[in-house]
């Protein structure tokens, strides 16, 4: 009874953001100035993809919690596996809710617009519910600094397209916690404060502030410069040549996941291919980021058929992760090749209605191989295939 009751109570509440900003909202669509790729005739392809997504997205609303939250395993990374908390199990998870969240606005749901709206207004009230109001930090159940990101990113984003003031506030202290807690090398680490720094959550936080930038909260130029120079150091010029390796001190191994977010991270910063800079002696360092994204291409965890053999699905923890940046990436470079992108698109279209399970749901280690019970693999896939509709300005170029 008190369930339903609290239930009852939580939708009223997320009821009321929508009517507050819903005021004199437009019609249902892409927000302003949106970078679309129209196409009046729809091959029967994109009809296809477009209906993996709906099912994609009916799934997520189904399985919803009544707090607005979705629930993963909280966890990290632990060498090659993800660990999962033991207080964590099951619980509504931040990050998650943020990914799932976005997963419907980039098909165009806002919190005041389409047939999802109720859902992702739900979800932005859990998510600002968990962010405490003097320090900005997001978190929930032992959440760490990506989670905190996911939760700006899409703060960012509703922001972006309500303008709604409490969004505002909110968003401006979780990218203030996120300048706060940047580390002497530029970057950021699993858990605020941190020494040491890694590429991958170093370029979350930055595209955290560049959504946030995106929709005019003041941040820091020194705070990006300090960031990007981490990104750059990050750069392998003769092991693996074009690829980001993990830590710029002592682990420089390097991935299909951290090079795909170093190029996203230089793309955003206005770099597409090969450029040269001074480094900190003055003396000049080229990157070729025409090499990285040939690098991107040879490791794609899924570029030959085997993977999708069933019973041989082996989604890792870092394969929707790694693809999510792949995406990016190559929907970037194909202002200098066409036809890379076009050729990365397809792969994904094929692969990942193949990896789709008949409910609508993806599967990997981090949401978990049970498909009644993932949200982060299923919001990545639908998230990943929705890239070049433009929705969210974060994608766009």
């Amino acid at each position: 009874m008190a369930r339903r009751i609290f239930a009852a109570l939580f939708i009223m509440a997320a009821i009321s953001i929508v009517a507050a900003i819903a005021q004199d909202a437009p019609e249902f669509g892409p927000p302003h100035g949106a970078e679309q790729i129209r196409d009046p005739k729809p091959t029967a392809e994109d009809i296809e993809v477009q209906k993996a997504v709906d099912n994609g997205l009916e799934y997520l609303a189904g399985i919803q919690n009544n707090d607005g939250s979705w629930s993963n395993d909280v966890g990290n990374k632990l060498g090659n596996n993800y660990q999962r908390n033991i207080d964590g199990i099951g619980r509504p998870h931040l990050g998650v809710t943020a990914i799932c969240c976005m997963a419907f606005m980039a098909s165009g749901h806002t919190p005041d617009r389409g047939e999802y709206k109720r859902n992702v207004a739900a979800g932005l009230a859990f998510v600002l519910s968990n962010i405490d109001r003097d320090t900005g930090w997001t978190s929930a159940y032992g959440t760490r600094m990506y989670s905190h990101a996911f939760c700006s990113m899409f703060l960012a984003e509703v922001y972006g397209q309500t303008r709604d003031p409490v969004v505002l506030s909110h968003l401006r202290n979780a990218i203030s916690f996120i300048v706060k807690s940047q580390n002497q090398q530029g970057a950021w680490r699993y858990i605020p404060d941190q020494l040491d720094s890694d590429m991958s959550i170093c370029v979350c936080q930055l595209q955290a502030l560049r959504a946030a930038s995106n929709v005019g909260v003041l941040v820091p130029k020194n705070s990006i410069e300090a960031a990007r120079d981490y990104v750059r150091l990050s750069y392998n010029h003769y092991r693996s040549p074009g690829s980001f390796k993990y830590q710029i001190d002592w682990d420089d191994r390097s991935t299909f996941p951290l090079t795909a977010a170093g190029v996203v991270a230089l793309q955003s910063l206005g770099n597409y291919s090969s450029h040269t800079y001074i480094g900190s002696g003055g003396q000049r360092v080229t990157l070729d980021l025409n090499r990285s994204i040939e690098y991107i291409r040879d490791t794609r965890p899924d570029r030959t058929a085997t993977y999708l053999v069933p019973g041989t699905r082996m989604c890792d923890y870092g394969f929707w992760y790694g693809h999510y940046y792949a995406a990016q990436a190559m929907f970037q470079y194909q202002y200098v090749s066409p036809r890379t992108w076009a050729e990365w698109n397809k792969l994904n279209r094929e692969h990942f209605l193949k990896l789709q399970h008949d409910n609508g749901a993806w599967t990997d280690e981090i949401g978990g191989w049970d498909p009644k019970h993932n949200a982060y693999a299923t919001a990545m896939a639908c998230l990943i295939l929705s890239i070049p509709r433009g929705y969210l300005p974060i994608f766009q170029n």
